[in-house]
């Protein structure tokens, strides 16, 4: 069996070397287990996908993106879905799909990430074009109102600050529970 939070092939000196690496860059090291959907993609996709929902739900893609760097995010979620690769994003959640089969529940995200993919050829950055159009420099593409129309009623953005954050606290809670 595996040994707590490291990967079974792992030596305990390659982990010390690894940790003494990330301390010597400055940054705070965590050690997670090797499983399908490790801490890092489970976490960071609830911020990519609480983005999604909040797109899909009528909020101004520019106060969604605005929202997420306030939250001391380099980018926001759409933005960083885009240079991750919307397509990529989508085969991810389409393996899961076919993994998990009778448990998979489609999320508000995988939706949008189908429709932007199939439906709209939308795959990212890499095809020049998604959430953003990138032919001439970086702008959100104006035919994301007509796709996702703007509701009449807009949160106030520390609510979507709050939705972006806690949702990722969240499923850092479901990891610790799980042992990742």
């Amino acid at each position: 069996a595996p040994r707590n939070n490291a990967g079974e092939q792992t030596s305990d000196e390659c982990l010390a070397h690894a940790l003494d690496y990330v301390k010597a860059i400055r940054k705070i090291p965590i050690v997670v287990n090797d499983r399908r959907g490790f801490y890092t993609s489970r976490v960071f996709s609830t911020y990519t996908e609480e983005g999604m929902a909040l797109l899909r739900e009528g909020v101004n893609p520019a106060l969604i993106e605005n929202a997420g760097k306030m939250c001391g995010m380099p980018v926001g979620p759409l933005q960083v879905s885009d240079e991750v690769s919307l397509e990529l994003m989508y085969k991810v959640r389409k393996q899961e799909q076919v993994d998990e089969g009778a448990r998979f529940r489609p999320s508000i995200g995988f939706e949008v990430l189908r429709h932007m993919v199939e439906d709209l050829g939308r795959l990212g950055r890499k095809a020049e074009k998604g959430f953003y159009d990138y032919a001439g420099g970086r702008r959100l593409w104006s035919g994301l109102r007509e796709t996702y129309p703007l509701a009449d009623a807009q949160p106030d953005v520390e609510e979507i600050k709050q939705r972006l954050l806690t949702i990722q606290a969240i499923e850092t809670a479901r990891c610790l529970q799980e042992n990742v």
